[in-house]
């Protein structure tokens, strides 16, 4: 929602915005001067358009006065299925934000415009190509008509909506009838000449490319954005100059260095992008102490894939557990959080102390996982605790 505030205030429309007031992608609008209100219904009148999140159903305060009153509206993923041009829609169970973001970047010297998973979006007028993601949740990317469909993976996930891999399956097959060209990666496609702390050297269509990020599902993410790029006529040159324009997104194995520690933050909810995650980090720190503050992301999730959490988790040589991060799609449940407790009861629990006495002057990573609001709750907390830590966050 963020990122489509953005681009349309780029196209030039007057764009406010109503949250919680504990949003957290709200850099870019800053610098755009979209102001985001708590949320109310004193300010809301027959002359706006209103966008909805998906997470907001008809029983919201706002929701239920747009409705009652008859103003003009769209859910999210209905609005961007109105927007008419050259679209290239990036869907996948895990890695969307990430290959939307490598492809932006590889793109950044044309004309588009962009809605990306972090909260970053653009729009530009005289665009050539309009990127977005394509979330499979609740099929809502079925709204979408996207000229080319990047499929980065198909995975179980969603619990609360999907009841097996056989059914994400089956919508990701309706989203791909409705695009006119899939692209799609698979291992056998490429091969990996050298690896290191600094990244890869990989052959793929009989061309060399040098990837500066480690963590093999990155690489995934980037030559699924140089099979996009070749099957739009870019040449190889253009991609290898592109490449060194690459940046993750935020909250994507975001690092911050404090002494000999290294903190990063990733947004990583899911069993197997745990593991992806634990690949980068054994690549580029195969020294370092780990040690993980995981937050469970839904119930739903949290209890239909706990023995893999479990598995995942064992990866890392220390671990603490932080509550449920619940939202409107599941509120907060006592029983619900219990349950999850004791799921997780091998595992320390996430507390004050536990921050206040983290040495920093050792080689070690401490990672904040999950994505909900831990990476936040833990910095404010440890600024408390270490006064030196204030200029680094």
């Amino acid at each position: 929602m963020s990122a489509l505030a953005c681009y349309l205030y780029d196209m030039g429309h007057t764009v406010i915005g109503s949250d919680s007031g504990d949003y957290e992608f709200n850099d870019e609008l800053r610098k755009r001067n979209v102001n985001v209100y708590e949320f109310n219904t004193y300010l809301m009148n027959d002359e706006f358009i209103y966008i909805i999140g998906n997470t907001y159903d008809e029983q919201f305060i706002e929701v239920k006065n747009i409705i009652n009153n008859k103003y003009k509206y769209y859910y999210y993923h209905d609005f961007i299925s109105t927007i008419k041009t050259f679209s290239i829609a990036v869907s996948g169970t895990h890695g969307k934000t990430t290959t939307t973001k490598f492809l932006t970047d590889l793109l950044s010297n044309e004309p588009i415009s962009y809605i990306i998973g972090d909260g970053t979006g653009k729009g530009n007028k005289n665009n050539i190509y309009f990127i977005y993601e394509a979330c499979e949740y609740k099929e809502h990317f079925l709204s979408y008509k996207p000229d080319i469909l990047l499929i980065t993976n198909i995975d179980y996930d969603h619990p609360d909506y999907y009841k097996d891999l056989k059914q994400v399956k089956d919508s990701f097959e309706k989203i791909k009838s409705n695009s006119n060209k899939v692209i799609t990666i698979d291992p056998y496609e490429f091969q990996v000449l050298k690896e290191s702390e600094c990244g890869f050297l990989v052959k793929f269509e009989d061309e060399i490319y040098i990837f500066p990020i480690p963590g093999i599902k990155y690489l995934e993410d980037y030559l699924l954005c140089v099979k996009t790029l070749k099957y739009l006529g870019y040449s190889y040159k253009y991609i290898k100059e592109a490449t060194s324009k690459i940046k993750l997104p935020k909250r994507r194995t975001t690092e911050t260095v404090i002494n000999n520690t290294i903190i990063i933050e990733d947004f990583a909810h899911h069993p197997n992008e745990i593991k992806a995650l634990y690949s980068y980090i054994k690549q580029k720190y195969p020294n370092y102490k780990t040690t993980c503050f995981f937050q469970p992301h839904t119930y739903s999730r949290t209890f239909a894939f706990y023995k893999e959490f479990i598995k995942a988790l064992k990866l890392f040589d220390e671990v603490y557990i932080d509550k449920v991060y619940t939202s409107k799609r599941e509120p907060f449940d006592l029983i619900k959080e219990y349950k999850a407790l004791l799921l997780f009861s091998m595992y320390k629990r996430y507390n004050q102390e536990t921050i206040k006495d983290i040495n920093l002057n050792i080689n070690q990573i401490i990672i904040l996982l999950g994505a909900g609001d831990i990476n936040r709750r833990f910095k404010n907390l440890w600024k408390y605790f270490h006064d030196d830590l204030k200029k680094k966050y």
